[in-house]
């Protein structure tokens, strides 16, 4: 059970910093509860910890644009559980800071977005001139960039990772023919290479880091 898209606002403040910090502090607080969740006294706390938050902060949550979402083992009823808090029940799957959020493994079609992004960003570059060196540039510090976002989240799938290399590829070279091979140029500078990322190696690194901070107990989810 969780609550997405808390909408807060304030003049000075960023409001997607202020949205993230408050699904944060909320979910917290019913984990640290000893009693079971999907039950009353779990969304009660849930509910009281966002109106203490209003209350000490001045920031409210726009009951429009935010959801709470019910899933496995319900304890009590739905309808009880709605009828503590203001948000209407959400449907999963959807978006949340830009990532698919979904009950199940995500599949292919929830990773369209991702391939969407890099290819708008590629047909974008394509309208310019510019030189190999730029190209790889752009590839290593924005397309990677995206991915980096995506790959410490979700495993993605293979066919995912080989459609973005291909649009990578295509784009460095300015056509569907490969000087060299894309392994090779994912090698370090020192191995002869150009110091691009691979995609599958850099999505499981980037999942055993938050593999290894959970076992770790950090404070990190």
């Amino acid at each position: 059970m969780c609550v997405t898209s808390i909408d807060l606002g304030i003049g000075f403040l960023r409001r997607r910093s202020l949205r993230f910090f408050c699904f944060s502090f909320a979910v917290r607080e019913t984990e640290e509860e000893k009693e079971p969740r999907g039950n009353k006294d779990s969304v009660t706390v849930l509910a009281n910890t966002i109106q203490n938050f209003s209350q000490v902060s001045g920031l409210f949550v726009n009951p429009l644009k935010s959801n709470i979402f019910l899933a496995g083992e319900i304890k009590d009823g739905k309808s009880d559980l709605l009828s503590l808090v203001s948000f209407p029940e959400g449907k999963l799957p959807v978006r949340y800071l830009g990532l698919p959020l979904t009950s199940q493994r995500a599949s292919e079609r929830d990773f369209a977005p991702l391939i969407a992004k890099v290819d708008e960003n590629i047909r974008k570059w394509n309208t310019k001139s510019l030189s190999s060196a730029g190209r790889l540039e752009l590839i290593r510090s924005v397309i990677q960039g995206i991915e980096g976002f995506w790959f410490q989240a979700f495993p993605i799938h293979k066919s995912v990772l080989d459609r973005i290399t291909t649009l990578c590829r295509a784009f460095l070279w300015g056509s569907k023919f490969c000087k060299v091979a894309w392994d090779n140029i994912c090698k370090p500078k020192d191995e002869g290479g150009l110091g691009l990322r691979n995609s599958t190696i850099w999505n499981q690194a980037l999942l055993a880091k938050c593999f290894w901070n959970i076992a770790a107990n950090k404070e990190t989810l």
